[in-house]
């Protein structure tokens, strides 16, 4: 349809490698990790789940947060040596106290000489490795301070200018302010690419994204999880839906991609918090999924799941 960029977003707890490569096979044009952390990178190494990449899922972009300069600096040496990804990205949105309390995620917005210092070091680095830099942010801390935050960024030679059109202070709440996206396209032309997210649940808002913000690309998050194939209807410049079976297909799928670096118990656990976003508006979801969720093991989670769709027929 266009050759914007329409990307699956970092979502924590959700866009691990098995989630990553299902939506490339849908048709997105590339692919976040969920915000990893730069002090667990060094403390653990890569042989985290979370830190897991396949080539099929690729082009991918990976994400760091943190607050320490020399701990970012070595973590981003280590995955752009290791992991090669396509691109490094910095998280300067994340409004979880768990993150905000740490100094890193959107708390750098409250500290924009801080957030310079760490968007020039990460932008110098992944420049050396051959591939660009980005941030992920949104409109400020409490209160909207993009024309400040731009500015910083850009001094910083972020290549990538990614925003959430929400404060910090807002979480999800409210709408997203596509009109602020506009402004900051105008701002970095010939500077930076600017993508955007926020409030895209189908087709039709990405065309309208595209038209009122000028963006270079935009970042689908929560929708993804229930609709995940819109990317493909992006590619086809078609709506359509798909029935139980072609849901339960896709999370046999994830399933299968989950084998390969997850445990039986792991991939279990995670399928139950998949089974309720990709089924979200099927019928009798309050009969079964609740006997779902409690299985204990894959042949009763399968079955119930098989029962539940012959019932939708």
């Amino acid at each position: 349809m266009s050759k914007r960029i329409v990307a699956l977003a970092p979502l924590a707890g959700f866009t691990e490698s098995a989630f990553r490569r299902l939506s490339r096979e849908l048709a997105a044009n590339l692919t976040w990790t969920e915000l990893i952390s730069a002090d667990a990178l060094l403390a653990k190494g890569l042989d985290l789940p979370n830190s897991y990449v396949s080539a099929a899922e690729r082009p991918i972009r990976f994400q760091l947060h943190g607050y320490d300069e020399k701990k970012l600096a070595k973590a981003a040496e280590l995955v752009l040596t290791k992991i090669r990804p396509d691109g490094l990205d910095l998280n300067a949105g994340c409004p979880a106290p768990k993150v905000l309390k740490t100094g890193g995620g959107a708390a750098l917005l409250g500290d924009l000489p801080r957030l310079f210092r760490l968007a020039r070091t990460l932008s110098e680095i992944s420049h050396g490795f051959g591939v660009d830099f980005s941030v992920k942010f949104r409109l400020g801390l409490k209160e909207d301070q993009l024309e400040k935050i731009a500015e910083t960024l850009l001094k910083a030679g972020v290549d990538i200018l990614v925003l959430h059109p929400r404060t910090a202070k807002q979480g999800f709440s409210g709408k997203a302010r596509w009109e602020r996206i506009k402004d900051l396209a105008i701002l970095a032309k010939g500077k930076a690419q600017v993508y955007g997210s926020g409030d895209i649940t189908c087709l039709k808002d990405l065309g309208i994204f595209f038209g009122e913000t000028k963006a270079q690309g935009v970042l689908i998050g929560r929708a993804a999880l229930t609709r995940t194939w819109i990317f493909a209807e992006w590619k086809l410049a078609q709506e359509f839906e798909l029935n139980f079976y072609g849901r339960l297909s896709l999370l046999r799928k994830l399933d299968f991609y989950l084998s390969e670096y997850r445990s039986q118990e792991e991939r279990l656990r995670i399928l139950k918090t998949f089974a309720p976003k990709f089924l979200k508006s099927m019928p009798y979801k309050r009969k079964f999924l609740p006997l779902i969720l409690k299985a204990k093991d894959f042949e009763f989670f399968w079955k119930g799941l098989e029962y539940w769709a012959e019932t939708c027929r």
